[in-house]
């Protein structure tokens, strides 16, 4: 009977593959199914293919449950993450002007056109009369002292890509 087992493993891995799109996932349950086997009564089983089958049909089935369960938790977690970022992100725009403002009139005043109003820089350096390379230098020195009040202020956590995840403020500073 011990030859006539084995016999079955490539037609039961064909069976598997064609439902199961990873081939590693194919053999993990292939490997379950003989394992359920190694632990059965196999002189009791009247008909091996059938019962061989149905053990095979029935760990795809467990493997799809699985799969579907890890993907609804992922998806809350996702949502759950999303949220706490938007969240994060809303509160913290709304200290930005006020940030904006404690920064010299300088860099306050470009920021406020090129981030709050968005206004391309090109464009503010011809209001303003002044040379592209100042407005372009004033843009970022003040994205930086920004910065560096926003970190007095708050302990921004971020994510992948420097996405905001969460933040705790340090002081009432906002």
């Amino acid at each position: 009977m011990e030859d006539n087992i084995y016999s079955y493993y490539e037609p039961l891995l064909g069976y598997i593959n064609k439902r199961v799109n990873n081939p590693f996932d194919a053999q993990d349950l292939l490997q379950d199914v003989f394992l359920k086997l190694s632990r059965s009564d196999v002189d009791q089983v009247n008909n091996l293919k059938s019962w061989l089958y149905t053990v095979t049909r029935n760990a795809i089935i467990d493997y799809y449950r699985k799969k579907r369960h890890e993907v609804a938790i992922l998806e809350e977690r996702f949502s759950e993450e999303c949220q706490n970022e938007i969240t994060a992100i809303d509160e913290l725009s709304q200290c930005v002007i006020a940030f904006i403002d404690q920064l010299p009139k300088d860099y306050s005043m470009i920021l406020r056109l090129h981030e709050i109003d968005g206004i391309p820089q090109k464009e503010i350096a011809e209001k303003l009369d002044m040379n592209y390379v100042t407005v372009r230098s004033r843009v970022q020195r003040g994205r930086k002292k920004l910065k560096e009040i926003f970190a007095q202020c708050c302990h921004v956590e971020k994510g992948g890509r420097g996405s905001i995840v969460s933040y705790s403020k340090k002081s009432n500073c906002c």
